[in-house]
């Protein structure tokens, strides 16, 4: 069960394999350039090198990147549109050069131009995609993230993110991260017994739980149902500490590679990791004693 978290890039992508070593992580998620900028420069042979031999001699795997949130796949715009299509596609050629198996996106907001139109948008980027980067395609799975529902997203609800891979030409190219506090906040009832199980017997009705690839373990600000992308530290929010017992136990999910993004940082991680791990082993340790220090991801 790869357990770890998001970690810093600051001062070159190679840093990050040794940053996640450091508080514990087995996995790790990076954002491979400045996510906030639409201008990233290409991957350098060294900078590549580099971070192939430090992740391979910590055992860092899997690693995900994390695409830029600039990126709108569902824009009805053409600028923005064609903006996020090669962004993206630098993106997976980042991920190629540094032998990054997973890159994780959201797939956009289709800005009241309808869901169905904002799904085909998505689809013909996606297809565009594999057309033009055959190779990284070929190397690097594609992960769409379901997302909270705020505004016109789209993927909010597994049936969307359905309705999008089933018009990709290559969609064993792709897979599904699941981020807890964005269900939650879509309206999955994950904190319950019952609802965990209901949510995957959707997902796995939608889907097939083959298409499950990563997970991101946050725990939410806001209530069920309440539409907002908002992380809390784990068992502190509103999904409190059972279902991520059940996240690190439960034989679908236990052993697919889970990332923290959660506000705590660093220092705060390790220990929430460390946490995870005495769930898994069927401890019910108290929570770790944290205070939130980490950027809003």
């Amino acid at each position: 069960m790869p357990l770890g978290s998001h970690v810093s890039a600051a001062g070159g992508v190679d840093k990050a394999p040794q940053r996640g070593a450091d508080i514990g992580c087995e996995c790790i998620q990076v954002f491979t350039r400045n996510q906030r900028t639409w201008k990233a420069k290409p991957v350098g042979e060294d900078e590549a090198a580099a971070f192939r031999e430090r992740r391979r001699a910590l055992g860092i795997a899997p690693v995900m990147s994390h695409a830029s949130y600039l990126i709108n796949l569902a824009a009805p715009d053409e600028r923005t549109y064609e903006r996020s299509c090669k962004a993206l596609g630098e993106e997976l050629e980042r991920c190629h050069a540094l032998g990054i198996e997973l890159l994780n996106f959201h797939p956009g907001a289709h800005r009241d131009s309808g869901p169905d139109a904002g799904v085909r948008r998505i689809a013909d980027a996606l297809n565009g995609l594999c057309r033009d980067h055959p190779e990284a395609v070929a190397e690097v799975t594609l992960v769409l993230e379901n997302v909270a529902g705020q505004g016109t997203t789209v993927g909010r609800t597994f049936e969307e993110l359905a309705q999008i891979i089933e018009r990709l030409d290559r969609p064993e190219r792709f897979g599904v991260c699941l981020d807890t506090a964005h269900a939650f906040a879509a309206g999955y009832a994950l904190h319950t017994g019952r609802g965990w199980d209901d949510m995957w017997g959707q997902f796995q009705s939608c889907l097939g739980m083959e298409r499950l690839r990563a997970c991101h373990v946050n725990d939410s600000k806001v209530a069920l149902d309440a539409r907002k992308d908002r992380h809390e530290l784990i068992g502190r929010g509103e999904i409190g500490p059972a279902a991520f017992r059940r996240l690190v136990t439960d034989r679908r999910t236990r052993d697919v590679p889970m990332f923290l993004e959660t506000p705590a940082g660093p220092a705060g991680w390790a220990k929430e990791l460390a946490w995870l791990h005495q769930a898994a082993a069927r401890k019910h340790p108290c929570l770790p004693d944290i205070e939130a220090r980490g950027p809003r991801l």
